[in-house]
């Protein structure tokens, strides 16, 4: 066996093209190619080696033999008969690993260049059939290897080993589930001689990419298709395990070539790769990979310097994107990015230094970005706290190590693959050059004329040039802290405030004792205990903080417009805690809000129910225990014509289409009902029902554990939505909108439904027309528990005001109107247990106003959520100031300290002009 494979490698050797050299050759611009009768031994001697795995010999020789590393050492003896080179002022380095690249595959699975990740088709290609939800596996091609799909034809193969790379983790990006990566080397007479191994893992986006149209349309639609696809995956497996051990009397499950990939994901621990590039992304990644039970790998990470230490405590590995975000090269001069961007751009280089102090295990891998970039960008973040020892283990070792192929290659050890990289110099010097590469023991020697360098520049140009001076890095623009809570204290005083309990009264000249964010006393005669943080409200107001029952922020994705019924999606899935909406709402008073999907369809997505902890990440913004609850929408948003058409278009199709999905889901719950009642003995052969994201939502509004949240405008259409709920035996916990509510009062308040509603918004739409200021109070008049909310971020900021409106329309009391916004709200959504009032053992969630709240000339002072303060205005003021010279500061630094970005504009003829 070992005479076959000599022979083969041989064979290799001799007959190596595309830039291949003899190896006896010692000077790097020799040319001559390898004839098939010369010895296979070959030796560089008296370079410098970086084994990587330890060892670094400063005038070492390394020896190859059939492809093979077959001796490394300061002190080796040559083979007779081998060919030597020369390596002196030469350093040798393992060949260098793109850790997730495109190199080596077709075009058709690769996103173009640039342009669109969704919508239409790809250029060449016709789009895919419109998809009406997850059954019709959108963008689904988990069945494809790249190791099948490799082409000699692609340019890139010669670009990047001239660049010093041998080997890449080939990986087809288009689509939901592109299909499987293989580690291949970039050399092979034939293109299954590449591969190193394969399958290595699963790539996962959250987008279908081009050509793609129709379900998922959103951000939460593609994590619950990717949810649902690995929860298929489980339930596959277990039915063809269930039938393997006892297959008479079963009903033989189908073949799934979709799913037989994830489950073998799932059962070998195959890395699943997902992506995230902001700090908060990344976190979501890692949360949703837990979820659905996956061995998860990361992609992207450049905002991975905010949640290092989180990735580190899980061990989960990460493939880090060098390809830093920059300004956009042709953008608008006058347009000036918000500061969490520039922020971003600043400290993204930062990241894999942050990794390495953090013991976070990564990879680097190009993301788009050119040889010669690729190594500037690692470059600035060895300026910036990255070891070199580290930076060259990204690119050898570490992928080789993720990729379950360390045993064979990525460092410079005996019996290991000889893909050697060879330099005139430390890696990341600037002024350092590739000289040859060996892939598999065949040499290759860099073509001057076209190889782009690692210092930047290609070509013979790049050598008469005048080398350029490496770029100065500069440390990273301070951060002003602007976020979380102010000075906190576990124990805190309000003293000689107006107190506004809401639901007992007045208390004039009281104080509130918050103990570890709870209200432990309220009254006038409070000693402050030792230690206490005091905040006094002389002349002031506190009330309890508002509650905004319907709003859209902090989120990034509202609708999943492409279906009818989108049960599936989750706003939990896609908070935003970055979103400085947060903030404003915290400014205004605001302390906690029901995040709801929008109004696209019949039956949207699932909520979230937050807390305003500007500074928390999604997870410590989640409103702890609080009740699920699913939006539905009636009236024309839901029925608007759309391309291609989608069932319903009219009001009765919108009952027609909630009514069936509440059948369907009454007959799903029956199959696991009958499935629960057997024993466990009887379960052993039986395969149980397959988990519906879709479906699962409505059995819980069924049976009450999940409230239903209702769009709607029309009293015509809200009693037909009434009765269908009393038809499927639940009860509406809020009815949203509800603009025409006053003229069916009596029936909202028999069935038990919150009404929640604008203040003084009407005839903005048609279904608005027969709207009135007056609905509040008439429904409050009636027993409908009522409630003002926003639907705005603008809006939410002064919901004080808003309820205030309807003691002019409507004759409401103080006490009423900031029930409005306060108590009925959170009764509404079952959190009056918590919040909604001051009183003893409730979350210390409390707005300190200059004058009554309802007054117009009031404004905010403080806004405390579970007794930390979160809002001050005396900080703000300092703070504006503060994030406006961080912000100039960042500008400069990214302009270079040149002042304002040139003007770029056209002559006559067309050309840019620079002013």
């Amino acid at each position: 066996m070992q005479s076959c494979l000599s022979r083969k490698r041989r064979s290799r050797i001799g007959l190596a093209t595309l830039g291949a050299v003899a190896v006896y050759c010692a000077l790097p611009d020799c040319v001559e190619a390898q004839g098939p009768g010369q010895p296979p031994q070959v030796a560089i001697q008296n370079a410098r080696i970086v084994t990587v795995s330890g060892h670094v010999f400063n005038n070492g020789t390394i020896v190859m033999e059939d492809g093979l590393i077959t001796a490394v050492g300061g002190n080796v003896q040559l083979p007779e008969g081998a060919w030597v080179i020369d390596g002196e002022g030469l350093t040798v380095y393992p060949g260098l690993v793109d850790a997730m690249s495109t190199v080596g595959l077709p075009a058709s699975l690769r996103l173009p260049e640039g342009g669109s990740r969704g919508g239409g088709g790809a250029e060449g290609q016709e789009p895919a059939p419109h998809s009406w939800g997850p059954e019709d596996r959108p963008a689904t091609f988990s069945w494809l290897n790249a190791a099948d799909e490799l082409t000699l034809e692609d340019e890139r193969i010669e670009m990047w080993r001239s660049a010093g790379f041998t080997s890449v983790l080939a990986t087809p990006e288009r689509g939901l589930f592109p299909g499987r990566s293989a580690f291949i080397n970039l050399y092979g007479e034939r293109p299954r001689d590449m591969v190193v191994n394969t399958p290595i893992a699963l790539r996962i986006n959250w987008e279908g990419g081009p050509g793609h149209r129709g379900f998922p349309g959103s951000l939460f639609g593609g994590i619950s298709y990717v949810k649902q696809t690995f929860l298929d995956a489980g339930h596959y497996d277990q039915a063809w395990r269930i039938y393997n051990n006892s297959p008479t009397g079963i009903t033989r499950p189908e073949y799934d070539r979709a799913l037989e990939p994830l489950r073998e994901a799932m059962n070998v621990g195959r890395y699943v790769m997902l992506p995230g590039t902001w700090g908060y992304e990344v976190q979501r990644a890692v949360t949703i990979g837990e979820q659905m039970g996956v061995n998860t790998l990361i992609y992207g990470a450049h905002g991975g310097y905010e949640v290092a230490d989180e990735l580190a405590e899980k061990s989960i590995p990460v493939l880090l994107n060098v390809n830093w975000p920059e300004p956009p090269e042709n953008g608008d001069p006058d347009a000036e990015p918000a500061l969490r961007v520039l922020r971003f751009r600043d400290r993204a280089p930062t990241t894999p230094g942050v990794f390495e102090d953090a013991g976070v295990q990564f990879a680097f891998y190009s993301g788009g970005a050119s040889p010669s970039d690729l190594m500037a960008n690692v470059r600035k973040s060895i300026a910036l706290g990255l070891s070199q020892e580290a930076a060259v283990r990204a690119f050898t070792l570490s992928p080789a190590e993720l990729f379950g192929v360390s045993d064979r290659l990525g460092s410079l050890d005996v019996g290991k693959i000889a893909n050697l990289t060879v330099t005139d110099g430390d890696l990341f010097a600037h002024e350092t050059s590739v000289k040859m590469v060996f892939v598999d023991g065949v040499r290759f020697e860099v073509d001057v004329e076209g190889a782009e360098q690692m210092g930047g520049g290609s070509g013979e140009a790049a050598e008469e040039e005048e080398p350029e001076e490496p770029e100065e890095v500069a440390p990273p623009v301070p951060m002003t802290v602007d976020r979380g809570p102010i000075d906190p204290s576990d124990v805190t005083v309000v003293q000689n405030a107006t107190i506004l309990t809401v639901t007992q009264g007045t208390i004039e000249n009281g104080s509130i004792l918050i103990r570890n964010g709870k209200i432990a006393e309220v009254g006038t005669d409070i000693s402050v205990p030792r230690g206490a943080k005091v905040i006094d409200a002389t002349g002031k107001y506190v009330m309890p903080g508002i509650i905004d029952e319907h709003s859209h922020i902090a989120t990034d994705a509202i609708n999943e417009g492409s279906v009818a019924v989108s049960s599936m999606v989750d706003i939990n899935d896609v908070l935003n805690p970055t979103d400085r909406s947060i903030y404003g709402a915290v400014a205004g008073g605001v302390t906690s809000a029901s995040i709801l999907h929008g109004s696209a369809n019949p039956i949207g997505g699932q909520k979230a129910m937050i807390k305003m902890r500007w500074g928390e990440d999604a997870d410590g913004m989640r409103f702890e225990n609080a009740a699920p609850g699913l939006k539905f929408a009636l009236g024309e948003n839901v029925k608007r014509d759309r391309d291609p058409d989608r069932y319903p278009a009219t009001r009765m199709g919108t009952m027609d289409v909630i009514r069936q999905a509440f059948l369907d889901a009454q007959e799903y719950k029956e199959e696991w009902d009958e499935y629960n009642a057997l024993s466990e003995r009887e379960r052993r052969n039986v395969i149980p029902p397959r988990r519906d994201l879709k479906l699962e939502p409505l059995v819980s509004v069924m049976d009450g554990s999940m409230m239903a949240h209702i769009h709607a405008y029309r009293a015509d259409e809200t009693l037909q939505m009434i009765r269908l709920a009393e038809e499927f035996g639940f009860t509406i916990a809020t009815l949203i909108h509800v603009l025409e509510g006053y003229k069916i009062a009596d029936e909202i308040a028999e069935h038990g439904a919150g009404g929640s509603t604008f203040s003084d918004w009407w005839s903005y739409k048609m279904e608005a027309y027969d709207a009135i200021p007056y609905n509040a109070a008439l429904m409050t008049e009636r027993g409908v528990l009522s409630c003002i909310n926003s639907d705005s971020d603008e809006e939410m900021r002064h919901l004080n005001q808003e309820a205030a409106k309807t003691m002019k329309w409507g004759g409401m009391s103080e006490e009423e109107a900031l029930k409005l916004v306060t108590i009925n709200p959170a009764r509404m959504l079952r959190i009056d247990d918590r919040v909604g009032s001051i009183e003893v053992g409730k979350d210390a969630d409390l707005v300190i106003y200059t004058n009554h709240p309802l007054s117009v000339y009031s404004r905010v002072e403080q806004t405390l959520i579970d007794g930390q303060v979160y809002f001050d205005r005396e900080h703000d003021r300092m703070l504006r100031e503060q994030l406006a010279q961080e912000k100039e500061t960042l500008l400069q630094k990214e302009r270079g300290g040149k002042g304002e970005r040139p003007r770029v504009t056209t002559d006559d003829q067309g050309k840019e002009v620079s002013q």
